[in-house]
């Protein structure tokens, strides 16, 4: 399937230039972070246009809060809580939400990120018969390459929850595509 993809190394001073008003700092950080946090944002919503709207939303609140930023945690963990809140409150907004079925996402980020088109076929099929959550803790840790206990943190899940879906939804994945 693939080697795993390489971990977004984000340089921390850049919160610290944004603060300050620096808009090169700022276009630095959303081109070295914008396919990870809509990968994330899309495996909540299920929808192309809300994951992209919430995009939005959630680096503008990093840009605010950019003081904020403190080096307890990575800054991936950071932007993902961020976006995590912006889609909690995009559902207390509207309630209870309803997305349109990941299947018919085309072109998201995480299968766009496999170049070979079979595989990338094969994924979004595995992909269908795992939960939202599980789909979630996929994304987080492959795509974005966060580890299990930053996963935690941001899902409010305990650690061993995480690992076990983690681990399960790969096992229900490599079945699909094997058999």
């Amino acid at each position: 399937m693939g080697t795993k993809e390489k971990k977004t190394q984000i340089d921390e001073s850049l919160f610290r230039r944004i603060a300050d008003g620096d808009n090169a700092a700022f276009s630095d950080l959303y081109y070295a972070t914008y396919k990870q946090l809509y990968a994330f944002l899309l495996s909540l919503t299920k929808n192309k246009e809300d994951a992209e709207d919430l995009l939005q939303n959630t680096y503008i609140r990093i840009r605010n809060a950019a003081h904020l930023y403190k080096k307890n945690g990575t800054p991936m963990a950071w932007m993902c809580t961020i976006a995590k809140n912006q889609y909690l409150d995009f559902v207390r907004k509207y309630g209870k939400y309803q997305g349109v079925d990941f299947e018919l996402v085309e072109n998201t980020i995480p299968f766009s990120m496999v170049t070979n088109v079979e595989n990338r076929m094969i994924i979004e099929q595995a992909f269908k018969y795992i939960s939202d959550e599980e789909r979630t803790i996929v994304v987080m840790h492959l795509v974005n390459g966060m580890k299990h206990r930053e996963i935690s943190d941001i899902l409010g899940l305990p650690l061993s929850t995480v690992l076990s879906k983690y681990n399960r939804s790969l096992k229900k994945m490599k079945a699909i595509i094997e058999g």
